[in-house]
């Protein structure tokens, strides 16, 4: 009762001292909005407000315009954070701008692929991307979000897979909530160049984005291209399996060329009231080129060309209905691709598969209270939606045309419970924050008939800052209509090593979709654990147990093993004198697989305090402005004098210059060009340490083909791929460093070795593997003494970065000490060190500019 009394009193204080200081200066700033996350207001979003004599030093006319780069821009007194995600899991990390900027990531695909040790998840079949909210909504896809420039990012969450389930998503990924800035203006143009430091490939990035964020919405433009040249056998140190034979080696590629060019348009506006309305469209169109051996007839490299055309249309609408949480996602996509491939014997015209696809899907999502309970409301997530896809195959292999058509009709009705048992400051407490869930989903499908989805899972936190996470999930999946129906395509003369023999041989490998794949059936169990030990310091410790069994596992071959043969044996063909000449490498389905991991890991990340301009750079700044009639453009503020407000001009500084918005900083402390000193002088502004570590440890990782046959175990002995066998450990370490305008950032992945038995005798030891990367940046706009004498680098920045800078490369040996044809270095990682320059220029709006957007917003109509 004395913490009811009490918290009531602080917040009362806090309305109050609110209410005592709302002048002018503070009449754009917003309290934060929508969210039942208790999730307390860090340093990065919460603003300490000035003394009250200060205040009223400051006539209104001279008050600041809001500064919407500036880290933190609103007064949070309830504890509730803008765009937090719906429920009461805390994230297992939270990145502030000074984290974001510590990554060095220039655009959101960079910044996930940073991220990707942290937002991996163990739960799903593989491969499975997080779900990407905004501004704790839902989204139409990643399309929606793709370009939007780090410098517009507020904060990112990271959050475990069950907050998933409160989305209407299945609880097999992990969750990124992206939340924007309230105003952001900026035109991106970015030019990346990447090349091997053994040469032979060059690869190429333009991209120009547009982006608008203000209080009507949000705009975003984008134009890209890229591409790269082929790499070639010949142009690396490759042997030849018969040295008597021909050379092919400049006939074969090692890496194909590639051209892409696509154009994405997004607008957000507010719809239908109080609504927000997004609709995405983009169309994109790539095509490649590769090399794969010389034809028999004229010794001519065989060439196959590869063109894809998309086009696609996405909306997002998201609202709120009293305390429900109301979202409709939908997309239209269609595809075109088409490849070619010569013959062998030069027969003419040349192999060609064709596939075009058309899909459309929408989906509804309702969240709210169902009823009320001693510990809080019991929350309901209901979920509805529908999809369509047709696949239309057509292919002409040695002049015999083939053709199918597939198509998927798909409904689905999900729901999720979530039942608070026990709270903190409620009737009941004793448990500390213990909410259970359940969620069901039926699936009805065209061609697989009705498929279900069961879970359940507990969330409980008996103290701040320690969570555990415990769930259970039984799943019905179906194959892929890819994996269904993929063109049937031959490639002639692919290396492969036959596990069998022990030899390296030359094969047609036949590759596309299997229409008599089955459902596979999933069960998942997890335990998961969160823990900050200390409030002030940013230590998050993690820790999951996953143990997953699937039945009619669907997969692909890992390798050319007897046991493989044993099972399907009309996918391998063999000569007279047993030499491997075909191999079908399609889709199959084994009987059932098991594998049990444990993921560990810590986050660390430490601000710093960054160095207050020179008195000499001050001084040019005050002669440029004085000189342009007190706005100078293009060049921030010196910082306020001691004893000036915060985030407001000094006693010196009169009103405020019009390099950008509030005053006109640079960097998001004052324009969105990358971070920046700003009106804040840098004590604000500061950098950030970073140091990240996951280590995923396969305790089980074993199938069985067939009933009767032995099981695969990848972990001691049989092959999962081109890499062997399935290590035991596998660790991902990222370190960052930014302050100043300068940034470096190390990631080391290494990865445990790996045997593979024989029963030729022809065993082979993959040795462990470690690579390091690294990447040295400079955000020239935070530079304030550099930017004072040349305004134009505002917003500009520089990177250079080194992937796999020790040149490693995967080591392979036989029993007798060498080197499999097929597993030479320059096979396996045929880039091998790539240096990398980027160069990026941020322009900033004009002097005024939201000032003047302000004005005209409330600027009476007709």
């Amino acid at each position: 009762m004395n913490l009811d009394k009490q918290l009531l009193f602080q917040t009362s204080a806090a309305l109050a001292f609110c209410v005592a200081i709302s002048t002018p200066a503070f009449a754009q700033t917003q309290t934060a909005t929508q969210s039942q996350a208790q999730t307390p207001p860090t340093e990065e979003t919460s603003t300490q407000a000035p003394a009250q004599g200060s205040e009223q030093q400051a006539p209104p006319a001279a008050a600041p315009e809001e500064d919407p780069y500036a880290e933190g821009g609103e007064i949070v007194v309830t504890g509730v954070r803008r765009g937090s995600v719906i429920g009461d899991i805390p994230p297992e990390n939270q990145l502030g701008p000074r984290d974001i900027r510590a990554t060095g990531a220039t655009d959101l695909l960079e910044l996930l692929d940073a991220l990707a040790p942290q937002i991996g998840s163990a739960r799903g079949r593989g491969g499975e991307a997080p779900v990407l909210l905004l501004n704790g909504k839902r989204i139409s896809g990643f399309r929606e979000i793709r370009d939007i420039p780090p410098e517009a990012i507020e904060r990112l969450d990271i959050l475990p897979e069950e907050v998933a389930l409160k989305y209407g998503y299945r609880a097999d990924q992990r969750v990124v909530n992206i939340v924007l800035r309230e105003r952001f203006h900026s035109t991106a143009t970015r030019l990346d160049g990447t090349v091997p430091t053994e040469g032979g490939n060059f690869g190429g990035v333009a991209d120009v984005t547009r982006l608008a964020i203000n209080k009507a919405g949000r705009t975003t433009t984008n134009i890209h291209a890229e591409g790269n040249t082929s790499l070639k056998e010949s142009e690396r140190d490759i042997e030849l399996e018969d040295p008597n034979g021909p050379d092919d080696r400049s006939a074969r590629t090692l890496v194909g060329s590639k051209k892409l060019i696509r154009g994405t348009e997004t607008i957000n506006r507010t719809v239908l009231g109080d609504a927000s309305g997004t609709l995405n469209a983009e169309v994109q169109y790539n095509e490649g080129r590769s090399l794969f051996g010389l034809s028999d007839v004229a010794l001519e490299p065989l060439v196959r060309n590869i063109s894809n055309a998309t086009g696609h249309l996405g909306f997002s609408l998201n609202g709120d209905k009293g305390k429900w949480h109301l979202s409709a996602t939908g997309n239209g996509d269609v595809g075109r691709a088409v490849t070619y491939s010569d013959r062998l014997d030069e027969g003419d015209p040349r192999n060609r598969a064709e596939s075009v696809s058309t899909s459309a899907d929408i989906n509804l999502m309702a969240n709210g209270p169902l009823v009320s309970l001693p510990a809080g409301d019991a929350n309901i997530t209901v979920n509805a939606g529908g999809s369509t896809l047709h696949l239309d195959n057509e292919n002409r292999i040695q002049g015999i045309s083939a053709s199918n058509d597939l198509g998927r009709t798909q409904g689905n009705l999900a729901a999720n419970v979530d039942l608070p048992i026990s709270r903190r400051n409620r009737d009941f407490s004793a448990l500390g924050n213990l909410t259970l869930n359940a969620n069901a989903e039926v699936d009805q499908l065209s061609d697989f008939g009705t498929l279900t989805v069961l879970g359940a899972g507990a969330n409980w936190s008996p103290v701040d800052r320690l969570n555990f996470l415990v769930s259970w999930t039984r799943e019905e999946g179906p194959p892929t209509i890819q994996q269904l129906g993929d063109p049937i395509i031959f490639t002639p003369d692919t290396r492969v090593f036959d596990f069998t023999t022990g030899e390296t041989v030359e094969v047609t490998a036949i590759s596309g979709g299997n229409p008599d794949l089955l459902a596979d059936k999933r069960n998942v169990l997890k335990f998961g654990g969160n823990w900050k030990p200390w409030e002030k310091t940013d230590l998050r410790l993690r820790a999951e147990y996953v143990h997953q069994t699937i039945d009619n596992v669907v997969a692909s071959f890992p390798g050319i093993t007897a046991e493989l043969e044993a099972a399907f044996p009309d996918r391998f063909i063999r000569d007279a004198s047993g030499q491997l000449v075909s191999v079908d490498f399609r889709p199959v389905n084994y009987d059932e697989s098991r594998r049990d991991t444990i993921r560990l890991g810590f986050d660390f990340s430490k601000p710093l305090k960054s160095a207050r301009p020179s008195q000499a750079a001050i001084d040019r700044f005050r002669a440029q402005r004085a000189a342009a009639g007190g706005r100078t453009q293009g060049v921030a503020p010196p910082p306020p004098p001691e004893g000036g407000p915060l985030g407001g001009p000094g006693p010196e500084s009169g009103p405020p210059p019009g390099g950008g918005p509030a005053g006109g900083g640079f960097g998001p402390g004052g324009g969105g060009g990358g971070g920046g000193f700003g009106r804040f002088g840098g004590g604000r502004q500061g950098g950030r340490l970073q140091f990240s570590v996951t280590d995923t440890i396969t305790l089980v990782d074993e199938v069985t083909i067939r009933p009767g046959l032995p099981k695969l175990d990848y972990l001691h002995g049989d092959a999962l791929g081109s890499t062997g066998g399935r290590p035991r450990h596998q660790v991902e370490t990222q370190a960052g460093y930014f302050n100043n305008g300068l940034g470096a950032r190390l990631s080391a992945n290494w990865r445990g070795g790996t045997h593979v038995d024989s029963l030729t005798g022809s065993d082979l030891d993959f040795s462990p593997l470690a690579t390091f990367d690294v990447r040295l940046f400079a955000n020239l706009g935070e530079r304030f003494d550099l930017v004072s004498k040349h305004p134009w680098l505002r917003g500009s920045s520089v990177r250079f970065e080194v992937t796999n800078l020790f040149n490693s490369r995967p080591r392979v040996r036989d029993q007798a000490g060498q080197v499999p044809n097929n597993y030479q270095a320059d096979l396996l990682d045929p880039l091998g060190r790539t240096i990398s320059i980027s160069i990026r220029k941020l322009f900033l709006p004009p002097p005024g500019f939201f000032r003047r957007q302000n004005a005209d917003q409330q600027r009476p109509q007709g």
